[in-house]
């Protein structure tokens, strides 16, 4: 028997206005430290809310559990952060990858 992860995701609209930034980023490296986590660097290609004070995000080591989502150095992600906290990727998360363009559409602008 296989557990997957369950979660109930919350729409990207409602993600992005209880976060204090949100940006389009690309991963540039990733590495798994000595606590099995995956810290992946980023840099901003499009500020769409706020400041970040984060320039990378955390996810469990794929190995760790049903509940990671994939990191893919050169990928595009979307992060929501919030400020002191490094932002988190798994499958439940409001940061994800980002796969078609018109997810971020309604955000440009101040939308």
């Amino acid at each position: 028997m296989t557990l997957g992860c369950s979660c109930s995701e919350l729409p990207l609209d409602r993600a992005f206005k209880r976060a204090d930034y949100v940006y389009v980023g690309r991963v540039m490296s990733a590495a798994v430290t000595p606590d099995e986590v995956v810290e992946s660097q980023l840099i901003v290609q499009e500020l769409l809310k706020g400041e970040p004070d984060q320039y990378v995000f955390t996810s469990a080591a794929s190995h760790n559990g049903g509940c990671t989502a994939v990191v893919v150095v050169g990928e595009q992600y979307i992060v929501f952060g919030q400020f002191g906290k490094k932002p988190v990727l798994h499958s439940c998360s409001d940061t994800k990858m980002l796969q078609y363009p018109e997810q971020i559409e309604e955000f440009r602008n101040g939308s």
